[in-house]
């Protein structure tokens, strides 16, 4: 019986394995969230492809990983202050007394520009495709870093957005700030594999959402290898459920939309592979 050519390339090439296994596990997923992959419109097919780029990339290698001695000082900002506060980002996004009180500690702490915080539901335009942005503005006599967040989103994507652009603001204070005055925060993160400071920013989240013992316990993706799709579905799906007891997500309830789910999977599976990252390469 003769094999067919397609299938004597795909055992010859291992990135076709790659290719067909990652396929495969984005199948499942799409099944777990109540997606079908054949009434997917334009618009999540787009999504499908960073999630594709996200689930085949090996975040040991990626090039925009901060080096370990400024993960190990993020880490240690983030056990010793941000957690604290990020657990109370609801604070944060408001005016009050106590939003006010939280912004100001971060700021003597990771200045000099003074952090001021912008949150409301934004539909118009871009919208949902739009999560948040930070800019650096000077009003008046006041050197400021902007924070819009946009709260038309699930809360736990909004927890996620503020915390991305937090880590903005303190990258700039340990580092030193890049020439651009804004950034969106948008889709596709397989993009951020590249740019150190939004790794850097994606950190903070990544670290705050799932603690080392956390780690120990789900397990861990690094990359994807052929035969390893059912171990990285569970272990992704568990990641998945400790987010979702947190912030009450579920995307088999309500009626969220396609590209949501989809946009938000991607989201929670680059945070989670990143912390992988994290635990395997710096310790953390």
């Amino acid at each position: 019986m003769s094999i067919p050519i397609a299938a004597r390339r795909s055992a010859r090439d291992p990135e076709a394995l790659v290719t067909r296994e990652v396929d495969y596990l984005v199948s499942r997923l799409l099944s777990e969230i109540k997606v079908p992959f054949g009434s997917v419109s334009s618009r999540v097919l787009n999504q499908l492809s960073d999630l594709k780029r996200i689930l085949s990339a090996d975040y040991m290698e990626v090039p925009g990983l901060p080096p370990k001695p400024l993960l190990k000082e993020l880490a240690h900002l983030v056990e010793t202050d941000i957690k604290s506060y990020t657990v109370k980002w609801k604070s944060m996004l408001r005016d009050d007394g106590d939003g006010l009180q939280l912004r100001g500690h971060l700021g003597k702490m990771f200045g000099p520009r003074e952090l001021e915080v912008r949150a409301e539901p934004y539909t118009k335009g871009a919208g949902l495709a739009l999560r948040g942005f930070f800019c650096r503005a000077n009003l008046g006599e006041k050197s400021k870093f902007v924070i819009f967040v946009n709260t038309a989103h699930h809360p736990g994507a909004v927890a996620a957005t503020f915390g991305h652009e937090l880590g903005h603001y303190i990258y700039g204070s340990l580092v030193g700030e890049k020439a651009t005055m804004t950034a969106f925060m948008e889709g596709a993160f397989a993009n951020h594999l590249v740019e150190e400071d939004e790794l850097f920013a994606d950190s903070l989240v990544a670290l705050s959402a799932y603690s080392q013992e956390q780690m120990k316990g789900i397990g861990t993706v690094t990359n994807v290898k052929p035969g390893s799709s059912d171990d990285l579905f569970n272990i992704i799906k568990s990641a998945y459920s400790l987010i979702g007891r947190g912030y009450n997500l579920d995307f088999t309830k309500g009626k969220m939309a396609a590209a949501c789910r989809v946009r938000y999977l991607t989201s929670m599976t680059h945070f989670f592979k990143l912390r992988c990252a994290l635990y395997h390469s710096a310790g953390l």
